[in-house]
C-alpha cells in the first residue's frame, strides 16, 4: 500500500499523508487534541484532496481490434462498462458491418461512451458520432473518455435528452453512479412500466430529433442507436421526418419484448424499415432489435 500511494501521489503528497498518519496514531495525542489540530490546520481535507485528485483508475475496454481506455470511478464501470463488447457483441458487429466511412451515427443513451468509442476507433476517425447522454454522472465520464482516447472532433457529446417534445422537463435518476443506467426523462416510470422513486430529479432540456437537426444544422444520421430505458417510442416519434429520410439506413433499439416491440416494429415498418435481426439481452424480456431500410 505504501508503494501504491508513493507511486500515485508523488513524493510531496505522500509525505504529507505519512505525517498525518503519524500524528493521528501517536500515543501522546488524545483524540480531542488530534481533532483540534486537524480542524485548525485543515490537514485532513487537504490530504483527502491530494488522494482524490492524484489517483486516476484507467482500465482497457474489452475491444480486441483497437485500444479503448475508460476512466473507472465505480464498480459498475469496472464490471460492466469495461466489458461492453462481451455484453453486446451484436451492437459491436452492427457498428463494424452497417456503418461506412463518412457516415454519421447518433448514439442515444451513450452512457460513458463505450460504443461511440468503438465506432470512432474502428473507423479511424472517419465517422462522425453524436453521443447523447443527459445523466450528469455519465456525461462527465463520457467527456473524460473522449479526451482519454483522443477522439475529440470525432465524437460530439451532448448533455440533452431526446423525446417526442422540445421542452424543459424532468430527468429522473434511478441512481447516482458513474456508468449507471435505468434513468428516464419525463415520468418516473421504468422500462417495465413501473413507477419508481427517483434519487434525484433534474430539470433537463429535451429535443425532438427533427427539431435538433433543423435548429442546429446537425447532419441527418445514417445510423441511430437507441438505449434509453423505456422511452424508445417517444424518441422515435420525435424523429418522424428523420426516419423518412433515405439517408438514414439503420436503427438499433433496445426494448422490451411484447407490446413495446410490436408498436416500435410497426412504426418503423411504416417508415420504410424492416426487422433485420434481434438478440436477447441478459436481462429477461429485453431485446436488441436491428432495423434496416428496405432496399
Amino acid at each position: 500500500m505504501k508503494d501504491f500511494f508513493r507511486k500515485n501521489l508523488g513524493l510531496n503528497h505522500y509525505e504529507r499523508l505519512a505525517r498525518l498518519k503519524r500524528l493521528i496514531f501517536h500515543p501522546s495525542f488524545a483524540p480531542a487534541t488530534v481533532t483540534r489540530w486537524l480542524v485548525r490546520h485543515h490537514a485532513a481535507p487537504r490530504v483527502l484532496l491530494d488522494v482524490k485528485n492524484n489517483i486516476t483508475l484507467v482500465e482497457r475496454m474489452d475491444y480486441q481490434r483497437e485500444e479503448i481506455l475508460l476512466n473507472v470511478d465505480s464498480e459498475c464501470e469496472f464490471t460492466i462498462r469495461t466489458n461492453s463488447c462481451r455484453k453486446e457483441p451484436d451492437t459491436v458487429n452492427w457498428i463494424e458491418t452497417f456503418i461506412k466511412d463518412g457516415d454519421v451515427l447518433f448514439d442515444i443513451g451513450a452512457n460513458v461512451g463505450a460504443y461511440s468509442l468503438v465506432a470512432a476507433k474502428f473507423f479511424k476517425g472517419k465517422v462522425k458520432v453524436y453521443a447523447f447522454e443527459p445523466a450528469i454522472f455519465n456525461f462527465s465520464q463520457l467527456c473524460r473518455n473522449i479526451q482519454l482516447n483522443k477522439t475529440q472532433g470525432v465524437i460530439t457529446p451532448l448533455a440533452v435528452a431526446l423525446s417526442d417534445e422540445t421542452c424543459i422537463g424532468e430527468f429522473n435518476y434511478h441512481n447516482q453512479i458513474p456508468g449507471g443506467s435505468l434513468h428516464t426523462f419525463g415520468k418516473a416510470i421504468d422500462y417495465e412500466g413501473n413507477v419508481f422513486e427517483p434519487e434525484y430529479v433534474q430539470p433537463m432540456i429535451s429535443f425532438r430529433i427533427d427539431d435538433l437537426i433543423q435548429q442546429f444544422k446537425v447532419p441527418v444520421p445514417n445510423h441511430i442507436k437507441i438505449d434509453v430505458d423505456g422511452i424508445e417510442f417517444s424518441v422515435l416519434k420525435g424523429a418522424d421526418m428523420t426516419l423518412s429520410n433515405p439517408s438514414l439506413q439503420s436503427v438499433v433499439v433496445e426494448l422490451e419484448e411484447g407490446e413495446s416491440e410490436q408498436a416500435i416494429t410497426a412504426f418503423l415498418e411504416s417508415k420504410g424499415f424492416t426487422l433485420h435481426s434481434k438478440y436477447n439481452r441478459l436481462m429477461p424480456g429485453m431485446l436488441n432489435c436491428i432495423f434496416q431500410r428496405k432496399q
